[in-house]
């Protein structure tokens, strides 16, 4: 039987970001990577309350209305969640490329940003909708906001 309301499979892109050394964001520090996307984080301040703030460069693109998303520290011991400052979240494609920007602000705590800071991280998952997406740590240290 024919439907036209199943989801069309995703396309596969079997380029690298490391194909495309134009592409350079120097908007965080670069934190964790996986086969396709890159990660960076930068811890933030606004009116004396902390925020860390995520870039995802790669094959990574997502359009949430009303949901946002979850970041998930994994440490030897623990994890911390972490939702997303906003619901919406979107993707914007990076011109001549096979590749989106994604941009996300998490609410966190200075226990969070501490937590974050002094303990080993094992990976990192973000959840969004119900899709999850995990990379592996590529640093020790993360800057001071």
């Amino acid at each position: 039987m024919l439907s036209f309301f199943k989801k069309k499979p995703k396309a596969t892109i079997s380029e690298k970001l490391s194909d495309y050394p134009e592409i350079n964001y120097d908007g965080g520090t670069k934190f964790a990577e996986n086969e396709f996307n890159d990660v960076y984080l930068d811890i933030e301040e606004l009116g004396g309350f902390p925020f860390i703030q995520i870039a995802i460069i790669g094959t990574f693109s997502t359009r949430i209305k009303k949901e946002g998303g979850t970041l998930t520290f994994n440490f030897e011991n623990e994890k911390l969640t972490l939702n997303s400052e906003h619901e919406e979240i979107e993707s914007d494609e990076i011109k001549n490329t096979p590749f989106s920007f994604t941009q996300i602000d998490f609410e966190a705590t200075e226990k969070d940003i501490e937590k974050i800071q002094q303990q080993k991280i094992t990976n990192i998952t973000f959840q969004f909708l119900k899709e999850k997406i995990s990379f592996s740590p590529i640093i020790i240290e993360i800057p001071e906001p």
